[in-house]
């Protein structure tokens, strides 16, 4: 089952790991031993040392549901710009069909399929009689495709990634961590190559 999320890593700080390695080793006098030993940020990261990965960030463009959305601000150590459903009125009716809802069973499928029309009708009935964007947008559903730019340090990401790609994870929720972790085990794998 595969959710149709979309992620894209938009910027990190330049030279994260050196940067992470460099803010350690002031705290222990060993800047001399910088890029020395290629596991030393992860033995600190393994003995609790993680003030050092805060000083590094990585931004992200998240186009999923208002589901996710609704999770991941609760993270708050982190920066948010999210799509307005207050000013923006939603012009198609873009939502996530949920894999469990769509796979194997016609009648949950077209249940699920009628509750997004009726919703997106209702909307755009409100929006015809001349309420406000702002007003109609209460009869839309949390399905609703939305687009977050997300910024988090290092150590929130971490956090994150530990909460959010367990197997008790929301299914959609873990989907858009799971690519989160993809990325950042590739461009940061000192820091997040034992996740």
């Amino acid at each position: 089952m595969e959710y149709n999320v979309e992620v894209k890593l938009l910027a990190m700080t330049p030279d994260a790991e050196n940067l992470a390695e460099q803010a350690g080793r002031l705290c222990y006098a060993s800047g001399s031993k910088q890029g020395s030993s290629q596991d030393w940020l992860q033995t600190r990261i393994k003995q609790g040392h993680e003030s050092l990965i805060e000083h590094v960030s990585a931004t992200f463009y998240i186009k999923a549901s208002r589901v996710v959305t609704h999770e991941l601000v609760r993270h708050r150590i982190g920066s948010y710009s999210q799509r307005s459903q207050r000013y923006v009125k939603e012009n198609q009716a873009e939502f996530i069909t949920p894999p469990e809802i769509a796979e194997g069973n016609d009648a949950k499928l077209e249940l699920f399929k009628e509750a997004m029309a009726n919703a997106w009708d209702s909307y755009r009935k409100l929006l015809e009689a001349g309420i406000k964007a702002e007003i109609a947008r209460y009869v839309l559903p949390n399905a609703c495709t939305t687009e977050i730019i997300c910024t988090w340090n290092f150590r929130e990401l971490r956090h994150i990634l530990k909460l959010r790609t367990a197997p008790s994870a929301q299914p959609e929720m873990r989907a858009v961590a799971d690519r989160i972790k993809e990325i950042l085990k590739t461009k940061a794998p000192k820091i997040f190559g034992d996740l």
